[in-house]
């Protein structure tokens, strides 16, 4: 059996439509001004912190052991030392949190956002 909709589901619908669009606009616009930044650690020591743009294309090597690759907005470890090579099969990182890690070198590679701050670094 079909119903009509009445005028008030009308207005739930369209509320609820309206939320949604006001939502994914705010989202919108707090990822658009964010700029991203590769961050490789050696144990506690920053070895560089880049910027990430489309442009983007570096190759760090760090102490011989680990070889990080920037391309474009992304990071990735490309070469290891290590034999597990865990870091290695993490694979691109592209999105602010994504973290590799290499322990048996002590290095870290990770993507941080401009508003993200560090609160704790454990030694």
């Amino acid at each position: 059996m079909l119903r009509r909709l009445k005028w008030g589901d009308a207005v739930i619908i369209a509320a609820v439509l309206l939320g949604a669009a006001a939502l994914a606009v705010v989202l919108a616009v707090q990822t658009a001004g964010d700029r991203l930044y590769a961050e490789v650690w050696r144990g506690s020591e920053l070895i560089e912190r880049v910027a990430l743009t489309d442009t983007t294309e570096q190759t760090i090597e760090v102490d011989g052991h680990n070889t990080v690759i920037l391309s474009g907005k992304t990071a990735r470890m490309a070469q290891a030392d290590c034999h597990d090579q865990v870091c290695v099969r993490t694979g691109t990182l592209t999105h602010a949190g994504q973290v590799a890690v290499c322990l048996p070198n002590k290095m870290i590679v990770k993507l941080v956002g401009a508003s993200s701050e560090v609160d704790v670094i454990v030694s």
